[in-house]
């Protein structure tokens, strides 16, 4: 049972704005989730139609250590929880839970989806003002990420079979699954991702129309070899940077100021000499990802490539 919790607990609202958001809904050997825009559902062995609020529903059964666990729905309409010693009584929703199910046209997948939305995730805008950029682009046999500083193409070993915009909440939660979805239902605003034991995700999608990323993408470069010393640098440099998170090239050095006699410094092989000023977070997104760089192009977008992607970052303006 706690198996089939842990799937469906990451589409449970957070904010009580619609009180019936924050339950499960179990009824036909099934739970169900849905926050309003993601909804996950699993088998589950229970003959039971009830909508218990989903937090003490969790705690209540992550309490139960008895392999024998009872439950049953109270004349007072609340979901009774009894375990050896242990018992709990669960708030429960009379109001009739939203609808959310599979939908739309049938499409297998290829399993070699998950490994990009892993690669892709930390780079998600969360800027409200572009809702295009708060999700992964898949488009032909290449998936897109923004965070607005940064730019990754990431390369599919085969077409996706549609253009969609998916979300950083269902893209979290596909992470999180950690599974290779087996097939995916397609509506005109919504995708549903297809597990084994009838198992599924379903989220509404962001628009699929984005700006022409070949504009930076395609900029002139002369890339060569990322300093190999660069990612420890800037990891031991990072309690000494100002609010805005600054690291600064300057001859061969990476440091927090420009000032001399100011902040820190640490001496790096192949840095610039032209300089450079970039956001320290940003610089250990792409530590893990890219092996040659241009950095001679700042204050223009800086083009890299890594494994199987390509992309750019944006550096501040000194």
């Amino acid at each position: 049972m706690l198996k089939a919790l842990k799937f469906v607990q990451g589409a449970v609202a957070a904010k009580d704005f619609v009180p019936e958001l924050m339950h499960f809904r179990i009824e036909n050997g099934t739970i169900r989730g849905y926050n309003g825009m993601l909804g996950l559902c699993c088998p589950i062995d229970l003959d039971l139609d009830v909508s218990p609020k989903a937090a003490p529903f969790i705690k209540a059964i992550q309490t139960c250590k008895d392999e024998t666990v009872q439950l049953h729905v109270t004349p007072a309409g609340r979901l009774s929880i009894k375990s050896g010693k242990f018992k709990a009584f669960i708030e429960c929703s009379p109001t009739e839970f939203p609808d959310v199910a599979p939908e739309g046209t049938e499409i297998a997948l290829n399993g070699s989806m998950l490994a990009v939305l892993k690669t892709l995730a930390p780079f998600i805008a969360e800027d409200a003002s572009k809702p295009w950029a708060r999700g992964i682009l898949f488009k032909g046999q290449s998936a897109f990420a923004t965070n607005n500083i940064c730019l990754i193409e990431h390369w599919m070993a085969s077409p996706f079979p549609i253009d969609v915009n998916i979300p950083r909440s269902a893209v979290l939660e596909l992470v999180r699954i950690a599974e290779e979805p087996i097939r995916i239902q397609v509506t005109e605003n919504r995708v549903t991702f297809h597990y084994p034991e009838n198992r599924w995700l379903s989220t509404q999608t962001y628009s699929a129309e984005w700006p022409d990323l070949s504009r930076v993408l395609e900029i002139e470069s002369q890339q060569v070899p990322m300093p190999t010393e660069l990612w420890a640098a800037v990891e031991n440099l990072a309690p000494f940077v100002d609010d805005l998170g600054r690291i600064y090239f300057k001859n061969g050095s990476a440091c927090t100021s420009l000032v001399e006699g100011d902040g820190a410094a640490i001496e790096v092989p192949g840095l610039p000499v032209a300089g450079g000023c970039f956001n320290f977070k940003q610089l250990l997104l792409l530590g893990k990802n890219i092996k040659t760089i241009d950095f001679t192009t700042y204050p223009r977008p800086c083009l890299f490539h890594g494994d199987n992607l390509r992309g750019a970052i944006i550096g501040f303006r000194e």
